[in-house]
């Protein structure tokens, strides 16, 4: 199925890449911990970047073996720079069946069904190519709020780009249903709320939006004037010369079983 990806593959994305990966690896770790259970024979990162959470799922889990799944050839190649052992990549577009080699018996994804249309049949499709009574963990956002009226509009933004694509940002918050109508049998869901640092949020959607701005949609139906006193609202909370305060992260965690 066609896919629309806003947030891009270039430099700026890589790094708006690291710096995600620092401010939610503490929950994801978590996560992995409490649900991992066993070492895997093989997991599988669905959407995998530059590796980041690929290398924190084999850390965690102990699986024999984890290969990431990647639509970008430049996100690839930067990951497989930092492979320890263990962990290979493989390009390919994880809405698709079969994936790569063998099918795993462990599945993690963050922050990839957020941008996917048809979540629901992404993941029937991802139960069709894991193994027999493989475990699924997802976590994606279920809310994103600040008071500052800058991280506020950049939200709402975000939020009305990827309803045009079918996306939906706070998708977290529906991940059960999701996984029940793809025939998942859902050992556990919660919400967790986090608060995490304005400048630290800020720098991370300076670094979108000077990316998505360029998107058809943004180029077609946002004000440029807007988008612009935006950036530099953002730059001025992510330097610190507006202070705001902490932004409110929900994120919908679940694990579920074919």
């Amino acid at each position: 199925m066609a896919q629309h990806y806003t947030f891009g593959d270039n430099d700026r994305a890589a790094v708006r890449l690291r710096r995600l990966a620092a401010a939610y690896e503490p929950t994801s770790a978590a996560l992995l911990r409490r649900f991992a259970g066993a070492g895997p024979r093989l997991a599988a990162d669905l959407g995998s970047g530059l590796g980041f959470t690929t290398r924190l799922v084999h850390a965690v889990t102990g699986a024999a073996a984890t290969i990431g799944l990647e639509a970008s050839a430049r996100f690839l190649d930067r990951a497989r720079d930092e492979a320890p052992p263990g962990v290979t990549y493989a390009l390919h577009d994880v809405t698709r069946a079969p994936f790569p080699g063998a099918p795993p018996d462990f599945a993690f994804a963050r922050f990839i069904l957020t941008h996917l249309a048809e979540p629901a049949q992404v993941l029937a499709t991802w139960r069709g190519a894991c193994a027999p009574g493989a475990t699924l963990v997802l976590e994606e956002n279920a809310e994103l709020d600040c008071e500052h009226p800058a991280l506020r509009r950049y939200y709402q933004l975000v939020e009305a780009m990827q309803a045009h694509y079918g996306q939906a940002l706070r998708i977290g918050r529906d991940l059960s249903g999701l996984a029940s109508c793809a025939a998942w049998r859902v050992e556990d869901f919660r919400l967790i709320m986090v608060r995490l640092d304005a400048a630290r949020m800020a720098t991370l959607h300076a670094d979108n939006l000077r990316t998505w701005r360029h998107d058809p949609f943004a180029a077609e139906r946002l004000d440029p004037g807007e988008l612009a006193d935006l950036e530099r609202a953002l730059d001025a909370v992510a330097a610190s010369k507006d202070p705001a305060p902490p932004v409110t992260v929900g994120l919908g965690q679940l694990v579920a079983v074919a």
